[in-house]
């Protein structure tokens, strides 16, 4: 839902209450990874293949879409760099010593941690609180991706200097000789 411009300001006040909060949970994580995965499938492989997943954290994959998941970026070896956005406060997904309330489902951002974790395909993952945190994660990808790109360019046209050059050869001794014959005469 889009709100247009108002001087409503219990309907501003409600808008900016409701980005306060952890999430939506309406992230569709898995149907972004399936399409971007499918995408490699039709792409040679030639430098870097990476991923940079940059979200919240919310949302949740069921299993069949993890499994499918997890087989298309292990078979096109896709890179996965997960950089996620963390309120200052929240759950950080590399805290070892967090108690989670509820043991038979954690918070989304572990669960989703501890999925690509299982990836055979390179896998990293960040938190960022901050634009220093963010710009520091997208400086490390950047350092690791430094793989050549090989791509094969077609000239259009053919090269006919070799041709033009015999012509030329062949026009001068022609010369050459009427000019002999012109001498003798």
């Amino acid at each position: 839902f889009v709100l247009p411009l108002t001087q409503n300001k219990s309907a501003i006040t409600g808008a900016v209450n409701a980005t306060a909060g952890n999430a939506l949970f309406q992230t569709n994580i898995g149907a972004g990874l399936s399409s971007v995965s499918e995408l490699f499938a039709k792409v040679e492989d030639s430098g870097s293949r990476a991923v940079i997943l940059l979200s919240d954290g919310a949302g949740r994959i069921d299993a069949p879409t993890q499994q499918k998941i997890r087989d298309w970026f292990d078979r096109f070896d896709i890179g996965l760099y997960w950089i996620v956005l963390r309120q200052p406060g929240g759950i950080s997904i590399f805290d070892e010593n967090l108690k989670i309330r509820d043991e038979t489902q954690p918070p989304p951002q572990i669960e989703l941690f501890e999925y690509f974790k299982t990836f055979r395909s390179p896998f990293q993952a960040y938190e960022a609180e901050d634009p220093a945190s963010l710009e520091k994660a997208i400086k490390d990808i950047n350092l690791k991706e430094k793989k050549q790109i090989f791509y094969e360019e077609v000239i259009p046209g053919s090269n006919y200097s070799l041709h033009f050059l015999i012509g030329a050869f062949l026009m001068t001794f022609v010369l050459f000789l009427l000019k002999l014959i012109e001498l003798k005469k």
